[in-house]
């Protein structure tokens, strides 16, 4: 064959070769090469932007995009760079943070307790326990901070379009702590007495005062898990379901924050330690809130909830080789009902418009948070509340959709993030009265950070389950820098009729025109 027939053949083999201009056969590390390279994560080259789901393989949606070493990030020493990618793990544990992987990946033999491993941005941890399973090995891990991971590294992204639609659900199905449910005796003298939660940040409202509880609660029938959380994203936005039907209590409530045209830009620079972060979804277009609750037992079916869904929602992100991060949306739910007697029953509707964004950034040592502007009411839960009891009735909702830009899942996920928790507060009084009374209260919040922050209930749960299966490290519930003060946005009371009037709404940066 001449030279020419040559040049044609080798021409035409590379124009026959898919996808030879967009990816190529990554290494993950130093010894990357052998049986495993040609099933390993491949790269995307161009600036950052969203991955879609046809763009990945079945492992890389369900496991994640392998880290891509290069000399634009320096990794920590004790980082295990575990070769073969998302093709490599063979599972994830449904508890979440114990995962399969084949045991001759390259480096993965390198793997014992105290180590960070390093396999995808999904997994990712400090290693707690490492066991053989056959030919594969079972490598448990705890949350790791970024700076953990790498001693040098530069991420930006710049108004990076979302679409929440593209994004992947991962579920847990036996996560600790998806559900936190007691019985709530109610104060003698309080429907809902003001309360702060050092777990999730969310304080609740006063209301009007109602008759003591003549027996404490009986919480039995309420312990058993009977309440079922629905979150989702799509083009709407962000928001979440929650219902349950058992022992007394019937609840149905939806929450939804709006979003329009969404964009992300993320800053994390790390030299030895963070030196700025930030994190900006822009899109912010309003709230909704839709709820109804009733009891058969009255106070007998009271119930304080901590709901932590199971589920996440990532977003991949493709152009940072070395530090692959995901965007990951999380949320949380909070429920404390105040039904005063039997057959009591509470509903409203709210609808608020808002613009602009969410930001978080950390620079020169200091937080600066700034949220959505010109709030407007669309629809009143004040003036849309119905109800029927023969004593004041109330209900407290809060909602948590945090974002993360970062690497690791569920509680363990790692990076700059911003927390937006919307909390309303119902109340009614008794239609005994001459003049019926409606209240509800809005309170809007952001705070942020750059790191974890897992609840301490969550925290020892997994530790529980570490004990069980005689692994004797144990995870701490927070890493990384201080989490900013909250911001509070909104907060707003409106009543109607013949209530009390409210007290003074607690300062807040933000009005909202019209009633709540």
């Amino acid at each position: 064959m001449d030279t020419r027939a040559q040049i044609l053949l080798v021409v035409l083999f590379a124009a026959l070769v898919p996808g030879c201009t967009q990816r190529h056969d990554q290494g993950s590390g130093s010894d990357a090469a052998g049986p495993h390279r040609s099933a390993a994560s491949l790269p995307w080259h161009g600036p950052p932007r969203q991955l879609k789901r046809s763009e990945l393989t079945e492992a890389e949606q369900k496991y994640g995009i392998a880290p891509i070493p290069d000399s634009t990030v320096t990794y920590q020493s004790d980082v295990i760079v575990v070769g073969g990618g998302a093709a490599a793990i063979r599972s994830q544990n449904p508890n979440g943070f114990m995962w399969t992987i084949d045991g001759d990946a390259p480096r993965a033999r390198e793997l014992v307790p105290g180590q960070v491993f390093f396999m995808t941005d999904r997994a990712v941890g400090r290693v707690l326990d490492v066991r053989k399973d056959g030919a594969d090995l079972i490598v448990t891990v705890g949350p790791v901070t970024l700076t953990e991971i790498f001693r040098v590294a530069h991420i930006h992204i710049t108004d990076m379009p979302i679409d929440f639609n593209e994004a992947i659900p991962h579920s847990s199905p036996q996560l600790p702590g998806q559900v936190v449910s007691a019985a709530l005796p109610p104060a003698p003298n309080s429907v809902m007495p003001a309360m702060y939660y050092p777990d999730s940040g969310w304080r609740l409202y006063p209301a009007q005062a109602a008759p003591a509880a003549a027996v404490a609660p009986d919480a039995s029938q309420l312990l058993n898990r009977n309440f079922r959380t629905t979150p989702f994203v799509g083009k709407s936005g962000v928001g979440m379901r929650v219902s349950a039907d058992g022992g007394g209590l019937k609840v149905m409530a939806e929450t939804l924050v709006h979003l329009a045209t969404p964009t992300i830009t993320v800053h994390l620079d790390i030299d030895d330690g963070i030196s700025q972060a930030s994190i900006e979804l822009k899109g912010a277009a309003g709230l909704t809130w839709n709820f109804s609750v009733g009891s058969k037992l009255g106070m007998s079916a009271n119930v304080n909830a901590l709901l932590t869904p199971d589920t996440d929602f990532s977003i991949f992100v493709g152009g940072i080789g070395p530090a692959p991060v995901s965007v990951t949306v999380r949320q949380r739910f909070l429920i404390k009902t105040a039904l005063g007697v039997r057959d009591s029953t509470l509903s409203a509707t709210g609808d608020y418009t808002f613009n602009g964004g969410f930001k978080v950034g950390y620079f020169n040592k200091g937080w600066g948070i700034a949220g959505p502007i010109g709030f407007t009411s669309k629809q009143s839960m004040t003036r849309t509340g119905t109800g029927l009891s023969m004593a004041v009735t109330g209900l407290n909702l809060a909602n948590q959709m945090k974002v993360i830009a970062g690497i690791g899942i569920h509680g363990f996920a790692a990076g700059p993030y911003f927390s937006f928790t919307t909390a309303v507060g119902a109340f009614r009084n008794s239609d005994i009265g001459m003049i019926a009374c409606n209240g509800a209260t809005l309170n809007i919040s952001m705070t942020g950070g750059v790191g974890y922050l897992i609840p301490k209930s969550i925290t020892n749960l997994i530790n529980s389950v570490l004990s069980a299966l005689n692994i004797k490290y144990r995870i701490t519930g927070e890493g990384g820098l201080e989490p900013s003060a909250p911001l509070t946005i909104i907060n707003k009371t409106s009543q109607i009729g013949g209530c009390k009037p409210p007290e003074e709404d607690a300062p807040a940066k933000e009005a909202l025109s019209g009633p709540v």
